[in-house]
């Protein structure tokens, strides 16, 4: 009788709890040619209620004690070179030392004048280029991304030159992709000096058809990629040439310093990667500001006007949500999450290293939302509506602030390693909140979308490029990519799992990451062979579900 009770009181919290999972909303971000998966998404659903977990509570005890010990006053570091010395205002006090890093970064130095009216961005860069690999550079090569035909813009450079010396010129992809010739070839370990001058010019309310993160609309004009951006070294020598696929994000790049000043009318608040170090009036209509990164793998500029803002503080790094006025629950809730999100990850991933993060409210339509280095962008829909999408896209953008700028890895190439670990941060997050139903779901939620794959007979390896991803992009790099880190906690363990994320962390910070260093660093945390877990989900379709 006892056994007959068990049973059937089993058999009740089960069909609970599916009709738990099935009552909430997975969500996995919109991709522009994936968005008919979003639908879902903007459906009203209970927001989460902040429990932070022990795992938060006993970083945040550390981290406070931390704080109340008293610390020997900094030697100013740097003072033998002014550029990097101006980027200790980007970075937390405990984290200035990773600048003695910036020998392994490129530099870049920009100055701007923004034109809202006519949509134009009108500068110069200069990048102090080394070669960093092991074959000598016969040219130049960058990136010049407003020139996809998704960006709907314009980016030209109208002058060039390499240590002060005018250069030839070429571009391919529609002019995505553009050199400058050498006269000698760039030995390894050398630097030259590249100085261009270049006009961005982005479209006007054109989201709906264009990528809206190059777009002035719903104010906020945004101007991602608005400079020649380097081109990846690859180790074995040369550059990353390939032509940029739509799937997915864009930018491949590698971490770099940037030291950037804009002149920009009165009446638009100017929102960037990094810190602003200085401010001053250019005449009655113009303000020039200059901003510092730190460490990041590009820089993002936006200008707002008409918008609201409000601002937190978490373990030092100043969070500021942007948002439009009518939405201004939705954008102090944005803030809060935000914080949330930043709390947790610290305690799991590691310290956030800089000094400021930004959330924007815009309008995106084509994609929920998107990352850049210290900004997210998340799209205005989820602001109407204040429900549980608006929440967990900024939580997973929140995330890619380790997962793709801090850790780098190839976005065209590997889309899983930053988009399956940020998908995975959702789980983390709600655990990290307390909200043990929520992560179910968004758990459930990934198997569903994995398993529709699975039974059509599509599914792939993870390693798969998302060039070759048509039609299952979503699925498989979010859904699998999701489930693959589960399946890499089940296997070895809660504690070699928290092991594996503040190692891999640690050991990928400001550097470029392939899959197989991801299986380095999982197996020395649990001391394991992982080979076969790998294999399975990474390199071959096995079945896995």
């Amino acid at each position: 009788m006892l056994l007959s009770q068990m049973r059937f009181r089993l058999l009740l919290l089960l069909l609970v709890l599916l009709l738990l999972l099935n009552s909430c909303t997975p969500f996995v971000a919109a991709q522009r040619h994936d968005v008919a998966q979003a639908a879902a998404l903007l459906e009203p659903a209970a927001l989460a209620v902040a429990q932070p977990s022990t795992v938060v509570a006993a970083y945040e005890q550390a981290f406070a004690y931390r704080q109340a010990k008293p610390t020997p006053t900094p030697v100013a570091p740097f003072t033998d070179d002014p550029f990097v010395a101006a980027q200790v205002a980007a970075m937390l006090p405990a984290y200035v030392t990773d600048l003695e890093q910036a020998a392994a970064w490129e530099r870049y130095t920009i100055v701007a004048a923004l034109s809202p009216d006519q949509q134009r961005v009108r500068g110069t860069v200069q990048i102090l280029v080394t070669n960093r690999t092991a074959q000598p550079h016969p040219r130049l090569v960058f990136h010049l991304y407003p020139n996809h035909p998704d960006f709907g813009g314009r980016l030209d450079v109208t002058s060039a030159t390499i240590n002060g010396v005018p250069v030839a010129s070429g571009t391919a992809y529609d002019d995505s992709l553009f050199w400058l010739e050498l006269a000698q070839p760039l030995l390894p370990g050398a630097t030259v000096d590249v100085d261009m001058s270049f006009v961005a010019r982005t479209p006007r309310n054109a989201s709906a058809r264009t990528f809206g993160a190059f777009n002035q609309e719903a104010g906020l004009w945004s101007m991602a990629n608005f400079y020649p951006i380097l081109a990846r070294q690859r180790a074995e020598g040369g550059w990353d040439e390939r032509p940029i696929e739509s799937r997915g994000d864009f930018v491949v790049s590698s971490t770099a310093l940037y030291d950037v000043t804009i002149d920009v009318p009165v009446d638009w608040t100017l929102v960037t990667t990094g810190v602003v170090v200085a401010r001053e009036a250019v005449n009655p209509g113009v303000r020039r500001e200059r901003f510092v990164s730190g460490p990041q793998r590009e820089f993002y500029l936006g200008a707002t006007r008409g918008l609201a803002q409000v601002s937190g503080d978490v373990a030092g790094t100043r969070i500021i949500s942007h948002y439009q006025p009518a939405h201004a629950a939705a954008g102090k809730r944005a803030l809060q999450v935000a914080e949330q999100a930043l709390r947790i990850f610290n305690a799991r991933f590691g310290q956030y290293p800089l000094a400021e993060l930004e959330v924007i409210e815009g309008a995106m339509t084509t994609f929920l939302g998107m990352e850049y280095p210290g900004v997210v962008l998340i799209d205005q829909q989820l602001y109407a509506r204040n429900a549980r999408g608006l929440e967990t896209t900024v939580a997973h953008e929140i995330a890619h602030q380790w997962w793709y700028s801090l850790v780098g890895n190839d976005a065209q190439g590997e889309a899983w390693l930053d988009e399956g670990m940020a998908s995975y941060a959702q789980i983390l997050y709600y655990e990290g909140i307390g909200a043990f139903d929520i992560a179910l779901s968004e758990l459930e939620g990934f198997r569903d979308m994995y398993r529709q794959v699975r039974e059509r007979g599509r599914d792939v390896p993870l390693a798969t490029p998302p060039s070759e991803l048509r039609g299952i992009y979503v699925p498989i790099v979010y859904g699998k990519g999701a489930l693959f880190f589960h399946a890499l906690r089940a296997e070895i363990g809660e504690a070699a799992f928290a092991r594996f994320l503040q190692n891999y962390y640690a050991f990928g910070r400001y550097r470029d990451l392939v899959g197989d260093d991801l299986l380095r660093v999982a197996e020395e945390a649990c001391a394991c062979d992982l080979a076969p877990l790998y294999r399975d989900w990474v390199l071959t379709a096995a079945p896995v579900l």
